[in-house]
């Protein structure tokens, strides 16, 4: 029993031998710091008290002050009203993999891989989503398409550099110079000369005209253009609600791409008084708050002075 006591202490240390203190520590030391009397001291024995591009936190981490804290307790991002018509943005640096949403940096495990084709990235996992079951395209991402209730492949259509006077279609370029001065209603195109119905038409992928769009292989019109709520986005279509939403990279306005899935941002562009800060989608007062580090307790451009959260943000003058 003791040897295996003994043998848990040991590796504890070892995994966490980085963590400044050892036991219970809030902060690590970056790469090549060792932690000595609550202190990260690089081979040069001198103190890391400042960030720069050479100081490297591990993945998850946030450098603040030569320390690398972890990133769930990092808050980031303000915009702040400094006079009656300025405002001041300050954007953070969530670290690798980081992003800041509602007014909190969060670690995207999706960010920088990408998975082969037929799969998404969740979670920081590649998970197969071809031939999985759908409802509509939105379930399968922006690189597959939902038929029949699986999510396949988009089709490739060969790709066309046209001149203004032609006309693409299925990859090859037509003269269409009778239709350059002639105005064709929505969910119509113009064809030598006359406007010819588009809803209908055999299709594949984006290769719809009239302002339709390709569903189930056909052309239809577009149930959504302009008319989607707020907190959804029209894809192929079809209104559906943002979050929760499987994307790679891009998500529409007020929502980012976390982990393979659109998150709501309520903080992106919340402007906030002197003082405050834009916290879970609401300005709330931090000034004064009771702190112990800055970076946790307060948020971007405060400091914690005498246990209160002190704003650096001033009024403009004049």
């Amino acid at each position: 029993m003791r040897v295996l006591i003994l043998i848990f202490i040991v590796t504890v240390f070892s995994v966490n031998c980085e963590r400044c203190p050892p036991v219970f520590g809030e902060f690590e030391c970056p790469v090549g710091y060792s932690c000595e009397d609550k202190q990260c001291i690089g081979r040069n024995k001198s103190p890391s008290t400042s960030c720069s591009f050479e100081i490297e936190c591990s993945e998850g981490h946030v450098c603040s002050e030569g320390k690398c804290y972890p990133i769930n307790i990092v808050k980031c991002n303000r915009h702040v009203l400094v006079s009656p018509e300025n405002a001041r943005s300050i954007v953070s640096d969530c670290g690798k993999k980081g992003k800041c949403v509602n007014g909190q940096c969060v670690l995207d495990r999706c960010y920088g891989i990408s998975c082969e084709d037929g799969s998404i990235c969740r979670d920081g996992k590649c998970e197969k989503i071809l031939d999985t079951f759908c409802i509509g395209h939105a379930d399968c991402g922006p690189a597959m398409i939902c038929q029949a209730n699986k999510c396949q492949q988009k089709a490739q259509e060969p790709i066309c550099n046209c001149q203004p006077h032609e006309i693409c279609h299925h990859g090859q370029c037509y003269p269409n110079t009778q239709c350059t001065s002639i105005y064709c209603e929505p969910g119509t195109y113009c064809v030598e000369g006359q406007c010819l119905s588009a809803i209908g038409k055999q299709c594949q992928d984006d290769t719809c005209h009239g302002g339709t769009v390709c569903v189930n292989g056909f052309c239809v019109a577009n149930a959504c253009p302009g008319r989607c709520p707020h907190d959804q986005d029209c894809r192929l279509g079809e209104c559906r609600i943002m979050e929760g939403l499987p994307c790679v990279g891009e998500c529409r306005h007020p929502f980012e791409c976390v982990d393979g899935r659109c998150r709501r941002n309520d903080c992106s562009r919340k402007i906030c008084q002197l003082g405050e800060s834009c916290e879970g989608g609401n300005c709330v007062r931090v000034a004064e708050r009771f702190c112990t580090l800055a970076i946790r307790d307060c948020g971007e451009q405060f400091i914690c002075q005498e246990n209160k959260c002190i704003d650096q943000l001033k009024q403009l003058k004049g």
